[in-house]
């Protein structure tokens, strides 16, 4: 469902609509991408390499694994502009492979955090939609608004997107790797 009301939405399609309410930040965001469900996923859950696509993180790791969930630790800085706030939490993620993840906050500096991300893919895209609802468990400083929080979490899903781009395979190459298999062997005439 496309945002409406006080969405910021990009020139790339990133949609991204946060309210307050006393200390409640709720984020509901959406974009389009050109990879499969499963592709999307893969980086969605990639938690112990997430470090190096996500800027804002120092630390990304799985703790533990059980089937259907993952118990995650992340250490950081959200930088709104000239702000830096640490934080650090572990989480427990619900899966719901190539459909969903579900997490919440068990422990650390942010009191309440929990993340819905749907997948949803059609002809050849996959649409992302993100809705968070947290209680942070340190003060934002004036002047620290909704705008600030949306542009944080537009580049967080944007370094995600770019993320999935990346790793999709090229044409290219899975045309090579078919030409590599059907390809034979010169028959020896001898």
């Amino acid at each position: 469902m496309p945002l409406r009301g006080n969405a910021a939405q990009a020139d790339d399609g990133i949609q991204v609509r946060v309210s307050r309410h006393g200390d409640i930040v709720t984020v509901h965001a959406q974009f389009s991408t050109p990879v499969s469900a499963r592709q999307a996923y893969a980086v969605l859950t990639d938690y112990d390499r997430m470090k190096e696509f996500l800027a804002d993180l120092e630390e990304s790791r799985i703790l533990s694994r059980t089937k259907d969930s993952l118990l995650v630790r992340q250490v950081g800085k959200v930088r709104l502009g000239w702000f830096a706030i640490p934080f650090e939490y572990v989480r427990r993620v619900e899966l719901y492979p190539d459909a969903r993840l579900v997490s919440h906050i068990v422990s650390g500096s942010v009191k309440k955090g929990d993340v819905t991300t749907s997948l949803h893919e059609s002809n050849g895209r996959t649409i992302v939609t993100y809705d968070s609802e947290a209680v942070m468990g340190y003060w934002l400083p004036f002047g620290i608004g909704n705008t600030a929080i949306a542009a944080h979490i537009q580049q967080d899903l944007d370094s995600m997107r770019s993320e999935m781009l990346r790793r999709k395979p090229s044409p290219v190459s899975a045309d090579a790797d078919i030409l590599q298999v059907t390809k034979r062997p010169p028959l020896d005439r001898e």
